[in-house]
């Protein structure tokens, strides 16, 4: 009996430290492949932009192509944005590209979310700058809208309709494109939200900078550089064994913890303890030293906290 009361005070003690937000949360998953030939893609990134440009979401490529996010603001009647990104550019082999399958945002299929979403695949579109033989050089520039920096903005390099590179901007509005043959391109700078902009430019061996853009929202629209909120979503997949993903987001700079509990309250993980900006973030749990059972997690933030429940299945 002595146990039991242990166990539920332990539990009450996690729980009574959760902290309920207003925002609306669904679950949007599916497949990456390329487009050309359907194989999938094993590394990279799925994030989900709503009308305004402002990133509500985002999910880890698994080795096997799929990916579920978990959108944490979802507004009913807004039109949101798929686009699968490559981890680490230029090295990867596709440029980033929105559902089902184009490049530029005015072709991507909207979606309209009013409950989770399954078979959501994305066809991303192949760089062909590696393929390239010859000296390779970079550039580099700042975009701005409404001379505030604009992040999450790609910025492609062209030869008619075939992609070499691409770079994606900063919280400063910043990007490079690396290792691109020299010649002669048309940059294009798209972003969520915002008019896309072009110009003609000549690269050299000695490298370019200060190739900037300066976009213009669209009707209605305003970007919003800072449009996170703090929240905590469900791992996934749930019930695991023995890796899971934990995502969430954070609306200002500050110290960050996660930490994972048993069912006895007893701390077993440190997942993170950091200064971390705002944005939002996937950790990765192994619990391949733990025994099956509950687990909690619980998100520590700027006075934020908020704590759920995974299962752990051997």
């Amino acid at each position: 009996m002595k146990s039991a009361l242990k166990l539920f005070a332990a539990v009450f003690f996690i729980l009574a430290a959760v902290r309920v937000t207003e925002a609306q949360e669904y679950s949007i998953s599916g497949k990456v492949r390329y487009a050309d030939n359907n194989e999938i893609v094993t590394s990279g990134v799925v994030k989900m932009f709503d009308s305004n440009g402002n990133l509500v979401g985002s999910a880890s490529i698994s080795y096997s192509g799929d990916y579920i996010l978990w959108a944490h603001r979802v507004v009913t009647g807004q039109t949101n944005d798929l686009i699968g990104f490559p981890n680490i550019e230029p090295e990867e082999d596709y440029v980033p590209t929105g559902y089902p399958d184009k490049v530029d945002p005015a072709a991507f299929t909207h979606l309209y979310i009013t409950e989770n979403m399954t078979g959501v695949d994305i066809y991303v579109q192949r760089s062909l700058g590696a393929l390239r033989p010859g000296v390779t050089t970079s550039l580099s520039g700042i975009v701005l809208s409404n001379n505030v920096p604009v992040s999450d903005a790609v910025i492609y390099a062209k030869q008619g309709d075939q992609y070499i590179g691409f770079g994606v901007t900063n919280a400063k509005g910043e990007y490079k494109i690396s290792n691109l043959p020299v010649g002669d391109y048309i940059l294009v700078a798209h972003k969520v939200g915002t008019q896309s902009e072009s110009r003609f430019v000549t690269i050299t061996e000695n490298g370019n900078s200060n190739f900037s853009f300066a976009l213009t929202p669209k009707a209605g629209n305003l970007v919003n550089n800072n449009p996170f909120e703090f929240a905590l979503s469900q791992n996934y997949p749930n019930p695991f064994n023995p890796n899971t993903v934990i995502s969430y987001s954070i609306a200002s700079e500050g110290n960050v913890t996660l930490k994972v509990f048993n069912s006895a309250g007893q701390q077993v993980s440190e997942l993170i303890n950091a200064e971390q900006s705002a944005g939002i973030y996937n950790v990765e749990f192994n619990a391949s030293a733990l025994s099956s059972g509950v687990y909690f997690y619980r998100l520590d933030a700027n006075g934020f906290t908020a704590t759920n429940k995974m299962i752990l299945v051997k």
